[in-house]
């Protein structure tokens, strides 16, 4: 298969499994609690948006100090409160306080008093109270949780929390009872809403929830995701004690400039009603940091009001995402330097959460769990994809090293960890081959028909030469120059029997040549030849021209192989050698002894 189509299929291949397996990641708890912390984090990047007419009156420290009663029997304060904002002009008022018990054995008249400001109020009212509660409240029922549930005033104040306790959403709707028809039951941020437009929320034939013709988009679990306005405190506030005062006191110019036309929530402040947000993350285990209930109910009212959602990115968007980055990592991890690898990889990862947090700028909520687990696998599948083409690359070239110039080279190579010009003398024997009448051969025959029988006899002569321990250094035309030496990992010393043993085979093997051999064996220079642009591993000295002279000297002798008085001191009595005398040879101040192996020297006839 092509390469680069193999690199492109193996790419697609990761990206897919990368993009499929992100979103299976992504809902193991650790993945969703990423999720979770990579929202507060666009929250907290955002920074803080403007708030829309919601005043808060909280039951502060302040309060505390200057109400001498306990906080359970404040219901006269919450009364006047909700005087004090109809006198202020405001637009309707919550309550984020949950009436538990009845108090008149203990405040008499409490109870009363908080009901009748309920029952009379002339703003619209949304009184909180806890389900878990009520139900406990069967037998001696609390006038005000039945005046405001009778009076449609009612929404529940309960707050949704994640599994690590933040509440990043809120449940609008009571779950449907069995049997029942739509739920009636809103929370008191829903509720609160519903009677600031005028009107009730309706469920559409095909399951969406809408007010005042604009949708709401729930949750399967009923809930939204509350696009909070900013850390604690974010929403103007005032203390429960000085509006109460404030409102005693008749001082309607000061009410208006604190409610007029707007929303007011009132609930505590300083005591435990208190949670972990998404800006608990800035600052965690200090108290500063964690929310009132009652401006949680105030962001949540607030995202309602605006229509101003975070929704889910559509899925389309969330797999091309991935697909994108998964594309990115794959080539950065495989085409980019090492070096390069882990910043490209780094950076495409940053590039990924800075497109999803500008995504959250248009309110719209990415996976980023899907993200990252998308980048680690791609990454992962990328690294071993990467290592696992090193490896075939590199056995690639160390075959095409070895073939092209030699199996010693390779070794140098892996062992010195570098590439440079060495060499070293060394006892060798050499063998050199030559096909006979090679020339007078090749004459009217075809080229391709030459080159094909030329491979197959040297493929022969080559599996020959290794069988026997021997390197086959290079090809000269048709001729093979061989050396067999020490280093081969043979026998100490077995070197010239090898080199003998290896010719005897090469001349007898049954082919389309007849082959020649000369042997000699003596000290030569091996290593690599050349410059640091153009090497090779090769042999040099005087015993490599005396192997390529007795080479030659077999046509003259009428031989198939001949080898020299040294080679023959070195192979002891293991061939049967038969000697041809002493010729003289070309910068060889004695001749030089030669012999034939008996076994594949054809004797001339002598003619008489």
């Amino acid at each position: 298969m092509n390469r680069r189509l193999q690199y492109w299929i193996a790419g697609a291949l990761i990206m897919l499994a990368a993009t499929a397996g992100a979103h299976v990641l992504a809902e193991q708890p650790f993945f969703r609690q990423f999720s979770a912390r990579a929202y507060d984090a666009h929250l907290i990047l955002r920074g803080t948006q403007p708030t829309h007419g919601i005043m808060l009156v909280v039951a502060d420290q302040k309060a505390l100090n200057a109400f001498p009663e306990l906080l359970a029997f404040w219901h006269p304060y919450y009364a006047e409160a909700i005087r004090g904002a109809e006198a202020g002009g405001a637009r309707a008022i919550a309550l984020d306080v949950a009436f538990g018990i009845p108090v008149d054995k203990w405040a008499p008249d409490a109870d009363g008093i908080i009901g009748e400001a309920v029952a009379t109020a002339k703003i619209p009212l949304v009184a909180g109270f806890i389900p878990a509660l009520v139900e406990r409240q069967r037998e001696r029922p609390i006038p005000v949780n039945m005046l405001a549930a009778a009076l449609g005033k009612a929404g529940y104040a309960n707050l949704t929390a994640d599994p690590d306790d933040f509440i990043r959403r809120q449940e609008l709707i009571e779950a449907p009872k069995a049997g029942a028809g739509e739920p009636a039951t809103r929370s008191l941020a829903m509720r609160l809403a519903e009677l600031a437009a005028g009107e009730d929320a309706k469920f559409e034939g095909d399951g969406r929830f809408s007010l005042a013709g604009k949708p709401i988009p729930l949750s399967d679990s009923r809930a939204i995701a509350i696009n909070y306005a900013g850390p604690p405190g974010t929403f103007p506030s005032i203390s429960l004690a000085d509006f109460v005062e404030a409102s005693k006191a008749g001082n309607i110019s000061q009410l208006k400039s604190w409610v007029n036309g707007k929303i007011v929530l009132v609930g505590p402040d300083a005591i435990d009603d208190r949670y972990p947000t998404p800006f608990f993350t800035m600052s965690a285990g200090n108290t500063r940091w964690t929310t009132a209930g009652v401006e949680i109910h105030a962001n949540t009212l607030q995202t309602v009001l605006s229509g101003e959602y975070l929704l889910p990115a559509p899925r389309w968007m969330e797999v091309v995402a991935l697909f994108l980055i998964s594309m990115l990592v794959f080539w950065s991890a495989t085409a980019l330097p090492t070096k390069l690898m882990a910043p490209a990889a780094v950076g495409i990862l940053g590039l990924g959460l800075a497109g999803s947090h500008a995504l959250f700028l248009l309110r719209l909520l990415t996976t980023d769990a899907a993200l990252v687990s998308g980048w680690l696998l791609s990454l992962i599948g990328a690294i071993g994809y990467r290592f696992v083409s090193a490896e075939n690359r590199r056995d690639l070239f160390r075959k095409a090293v070895t073939v092209f110039v030699g199996k010693e080279l390779t070794q140098h190579l892996e062992s010195s960890n570098k590439i440079g010009l060495s060499g070293k003398r060394l006892e060798v024997t050499i063998l050199f081959t030559d096909i006979r009448g090679f020339t007078a051969f090749c004459e009217n025959k075809d080229p391709s028909l030459i080159v094909d029988l030329l491979n197959t006899y040297m493929s022969q002569m080559v599996s020959i030469i290794v069988k026997h321990g021997g390197h086959v250094n290079k090809f000269i035309g048709d001729g093979i120059l061989a050396i067999f030496s020490d280093d081969d990992g043979r026998t100490d010393g077995d070197h010239a029997a090898r080199a003998t043993r290896c010719a005897i085979e090469m001349v007898s093997a049954p082919n389309d040549f007849k082959t020649g051999a000369g042997i000699h064996t003596g000290m030569a220079v091996v290593g690599n030849i050349g410059s640091e642009d153009k090497m090779e591993y090769t042999v040099l000295g005087d015993t490599v021209n005396l192997a390529s002279r007795l080479e030659s000297l077999n046509k003259e002798n009428k031989t198939r192989m001949l080898l020299s008085g040294t080679t023959k001191a070195m192979t002891g009595d293991e061939f049967s050698l038969t000697k041809l005398g002493a010729v003289p040879v070309r910068g060889k101040t004695e001749p030089v002894e030669i012999f034939t192996v008996t076994s594949v020297y054809d004797k001339p006839e002598v003619s008489h």
